[in-house]
């Protein structure tokens, strides 16, 4: 296997740089709560002296704009596991970088600040290893993110070479945005990419003809559209780390200290000892790891794997006494999100959010999040959010929020045609979704029909979430249903390319809407005067009606009542003398109003 490891130096900082909205090249440091000394500083903060080790009175006294953090446990944890789902779209094998302020398995030695992909079977996808990379180093600069690349069939070399050899940038390889070039440097690229993949075509057509050719002509193409640097790539060896020092080499800290004891400075001087008296004096370790250096045994790895549920908790630099100034930080974690949903075609129904007080005597504020249409855009997510927030009240600031994401379901795209735009059903399902952000899910609800022999008890309310995917369901069947009639389905077809065509001439469409218009009255007479048609709006109970009011117009239609009504229904079509139409049904006990025909 190919392996990209990727050296990220300061991502612990750069994470919370990003979530926190914080400007890059702040001054930014990471301390441990118990001794109080600088774990790790931002290189802002190491040009005026802040460094490792210091106590945090040294610290802020060298830098009064220094922004501290206290390291946590899941801290970590929370970084790596952003830092390879977004580089999950890379490689569908992704290893963590190991934090290098956590305790590590003593016989799994691993390099430090350093994720690994493998991007050997990914090449194709990407056009090339070089676009790849260039993909990779735009995306992270788009975090913030400061990284550092190398190549290796052998992953602990690969590591080491990203941390201490990495290859460098060309210095007109510059990635631009396309929106915004520098045309003088953006030619400079193309012209070094042309001439690179002439050279290029020419010998391979020598070797493999036309196909080839072709090929590197594609490959030319792509790269001239996305502006992407093409590099020479060149895989990390043994011998060019050999010369390195020997502390690069993630040996236990008694193995150093002995090593230099001994006089050992560089890496190819262990290389040199004979490995059985290695063995005797240091353990098997030390072995194991000479072994994986010179690609004798494999290097085991744990891949990263996409978790079923979504969480993310964020500890806030400053406190937050109003909902406005959660908007920012809370979009930065519901677009993770929307990337982990979109990584996992998957959409969410609903979300926990949880908002954690300065005054810790105070309860955390949990509140549930509805996306009665299951949900997947960090746009929507945020909108939606913010709408269900407004009627919250602070009861003191907040100092961290976590959201938690455990009802998620299979993302359903609805593509509509391209002469069509954005479908109805989008918008309503938008507009329902607002509504039931503001008013809350159980003051919206839709109507829908139920088997009873009484017209007022055959219909019900429900949830429209529910129905629209009920609705949703019918109409499928629906077409499928019309899809297995070759007849209608080639009708249908046919309307569907006659609405898409502009009319030959003007009168010809305004004919046919008149004739469909009169089509439609006459299938609604009709229909009002057999029966078919019923009323759009019934009441919720028949109310009373003197005969005087109305008159009657056709009728009557007996509906039988269910055996424990006392009598029968006789129903007429009716006009009111005031205006409408209106069903009325006649029993013993008078006459009675059921509903409206709209």
């Amino acid at each position: 296997m190919l392996w990209l490891a990727v050296y990220f130096p300061h991502w612990l900082l750069q994470y919370q740089s990003y979530h926190q909205g914080l400007p890059q090249g702040c001054e930014l440091a990471l301390f441990e709560r118990q001794s109080g000394q600088i774990l790790i500083a931002s290189r802002a903060a190491a040009k005026l002296g802040v460094e490792a080790g210091q106590s945090l009175a040294t610290a802020q006294a060298l830098c009064s704009s220094l922004h501290l953090l206290a390291f946590e446990p899941y801290l970590s944890q929370e970084a790596s596991h952003w830092l390879c789902q977004w580089s999950y779209g890379y490689s569908a094998r992704v290893v963590p970088p190991v934090c290098p302020f956590e305790q590590t398995q003593p016989n799994r030695p691993s390099v430090t600040d350093t994720l690994l992909l493998e991007v050997g079977s990914m090449a194709k996808i990407f056009g090339g290893l070089d676009r790849l990379i260039s993909q990779y180093q735009q995306a992270a600069e788009g975090y913030g993110l400061e990284c550092q690349f190398a190549l290796g069939e052998n992953a602990l070399l690969a590591q080491l070479g990203a941390r201490y050899l990495p290859f460098t940038w060309p210095a007109d390889a510059v990635c631009y945005d396309k929106g915004h070039p520098e045309p003088e440097r953006a030619a400079r690229v193309s012209a070094c990419l042309a001439k690179r993949e002439g050279r290029e075509s020419a010998k391979e057509e020598e070797a493999q003809g036309e196909e080839t050719k072709a090929q590197s002509i594609d490959d030319q193409v792509g790269a001239s559209q996305v502006n992407l640097p093409q590099l020479d790539l060149k895989q990390i060896e043994l011998k060019q780390v050999a010369p390195l020092p020997l502390p690069i080499l993630p040996l236990p800290g008694h193995v150093l200290q002995a090593c230099e004891n001994m006089g050992l400075t560089q890496v190819e001087a262990l290389l040199a000892l004979p490995l059985k008296e290695l063995g005797e004096r240091f353990g098997e370790s030390v072995l194991t790891l000479l072994a994986q250096l010179k690609g004798q045994l494999p290097q085991v790895h744990e891949f990263y794997q996409m978790p079923e549920s979504y969480r993310h908790k964020l500890e806030l630099l400053y406190e937050v006494s109003h909902l406005e100034g959660l908007a920012f930080p809370l979009g930065r974690m519901l677009g993770t999100l929307s990337a982990y949903l979109v990584q996992r075609q998957q959409a969410v129904l609903a979300l926990s959010l949880t908002l954690v007080f300065r005054d810790l005597s105070l309860a955390p504020l949990c509140c549930e999040i509805r996306y009665p249409f299951a949900e997947h855009r960090a746009d929507a997510l945020l909108k939606l959010c913010r709408v269900q927030l407004e009627s919250l009240t602070l009861a003191a600031p907040v100092i961290s929020l976590a959201i938690q994401a455990d009802t998620l379901v299979a993302l359903s795209v609805q593509t509509p045609n391209w002469w069509q735009g954005e479908g109805k059903s989008d918008v309503c399902m938008r507009l329902i979704s607002l509504l039931e952000a503001r008013l809350g899910a159980d003051k919206v609800k839709g109507l829908e029909s139920c088997s009873h022999h009484l017209p007022e008890l055959s219909w019900q309310t429900r949830s429209l979430s529910l129905s629209g995917s009920v609705s949703q369901s019918r109409s499928d069947a629906r077409r499928r249903k019309c899809s297995a009639q070759d007849v209608a389905s080639q009708k249908l077809e046919n309307q569907m390319l006659n609405r898409c065509a502009e009319p030959r001439a003007s009168y010809q469409g305004k004919t046919r809407a008149l004739s469909e218009e009169a089509s439609l009255f006459t299938d609604l007479f009709h229909g009002l005067c057999d029966g078919r048609i019923r009323p759009t709006w019934l009441l919720r109970q028949p109310e009373p009606l003197e005969p005087e009011l109305v008159s009657l117009l056709k009728g009557p239609e007996r509906l039988h009542s269910p055996w424990s009504a006392s009598s029968p229904r006789d129903y007429y079509l009716a006009r009111m003398h005031q205006g409408g139409l209106c069903w009325v049904f006649r029993s013993p006990e008078g006459l009675f109003l059921q509903g409206w025909f709209g």
